[in-house]
């Protein structure tokens, strides 16, 4: 029986992924949930955009309008759920080359 020959790099880096996965050590609710923050992290930087605001002089909160203070409040928000979701994120101590050599 003779074995096959080998694949290009490319093709042998596509099919150890297909084969684990694409990430076979983290579980399937904390991709979920990263995905979930990363999607709220999104709907913090549309809230923060003032496109709301009318013709009526902007209300005070902190000592600054309105609009600057929710601004802020959605950034600061976009902070933590980032640093959560980075959390979650399952990065390998190295990367390994088509021959099995890790870098």
């Amino acid at each position: 029986m003779n074995p096959q020959p080998p694949r290009s790099g490319v093709d042998a880096g596509n099919e150890k992924r297909s084969e684990a996965g694409a990430h076979p050590e983290q579980p399937r609710w904390a991709r979920r949930l990263r995905h979930l923050l990363l999607c709220l992290i999104g709907l913090l930087y549309a809230a923060s955009i003032p496109w709301y605001r009318g013709d009526a002089p902007p209300s005070r909160i902190f000592g600054l309008p309105d609009w600057v203070a929710v601004a802020v409040l959605c950034y600061a928000a976009a902070a933590i759920l980032n640093s959560a979701a980075w959390l979650l994120t399952d990065i390998p101590d190295s990367i390994e080359d088509d021959e099995g050599h890790g870098r």
